[in-house]
């Protein structure tokens, strides 16, 4: 089952790890997203691919939640912003402290996965707490 808050999107895959990232109308958007998603990390993380990441949820003004993800050295970006319930589920779901970046393909009747499809994705490790997010 996958879970949409506006243009993201949520599922699980084994057991129960999170793959979260945006979807799209067009593959070769998708495709092309992805793929700035991986060179941008491996620009970022270089030769320390095992370097964990930090999460760190902030509630935005408008009521809905950003998820910015730190690590990498010393960069810092915005991964996403998402209501409430998703990020509940998306919480709950950190329970093995990892989580898989990837895009999503929106087709009539299913959501393609690219990093099922196209092996296009990236494994984070997230070790550290979540920021509180509650406030």
């Amino acid at each position: 089952m996958a879970y949409r808050s506006g243009d993201m999107v949520l599922t699980f895959l084994c057991d129960n790890i999170p793959v979260i990232g945006p979807r799209f109308k067009n593959r070769e958007e998708a495709v092309k997203k992805a793929r700035q998603y991986l060179a941008g990390i491996d620009k970022t993380a270089g030769w320390r691919r095992e370097t964990p990441v930090i999460i760190e949820i902030k509630r935005q003004d408008d009521g809905q939640y950003s998820i910015m993800v730190e690590g990498f050295q010393h960069s810092k970006g915005k991964l996403f912003i998402i209501d409430e319930l998703f990020l509940k589920r998306f919480c709950r779901g950190l329970k093995k402290k990892m989580f898989i970046l990837t895009c999503f393909v929106e087709k009539v009747d299913e959501l393609e996965c690219l990093v099922l499809t196209e092996g296009l994705g990236a494994v984070l490790y997230a070790p550290y707490a979540i920021n509180k997010w509650r406030s």
